[in-house]
């Protein structure tokens, strides 16, 4: 996930610093690429398998669910890409695209980031130690 956030936040750049770029769009697809066949069906998996299995040790489903809203957010921002990139129909970005790009990209780093640190502070706290056992 970490590679995933540093594409993103290259991605971001790259188009805040060479919005004509030739370059750019590739970038971009390739982003909203590793978003799609990556982070999309994790944080699906998530909502399935492991939200229900919190419910007992939180003590209600609702504990999850601002994780679940943070899921909704993201699939808003993903799909906010794929609708810039079905709009880039000459190859390149255009100069109205390029701020709410920006924003989008941007943001969903930062939600990734902090989705990612709540998970790792609020859930994977609940796991037994791995020695736990021996």
């Amino acid at each position: 996930m970490r590679d995933v956030l540093a594409g993103l936040r290259d991605t971001a750049d790259l188009v805040a610093t060479r919005p004509d770029s030739p370059e750019c769009l590739p970038a971009l697809r390739a982003a909203h690429r590793r978003l799609t066949d990556e982070v999309l069906p994790h944080e699906a998996a998530e909502e399935r398998q492991l939200y229900p299995a919190l419910a007992g040790p939180l003590g209600s489903a609702e504990a999850t669910a601002t994780m679940s809203r943070a899921h909704v957010e993201i699939r808003r921002q993903v799909d906010r890409i794929g609708a810039h990139l079905a709009g880039a129909d000459d190859g390149r970005l255009r100069a109205d695209q390029v701020t709410d790009l920006l924003a989008t990209l941007y943001g969903l780093e930062a939600v990734l980031r902090l989705h990612l640190a709540q998970e790792e502070e609020d859930y994977f706290s609940l796991a037994p130690p791995a020695d736990a056992g021996r």
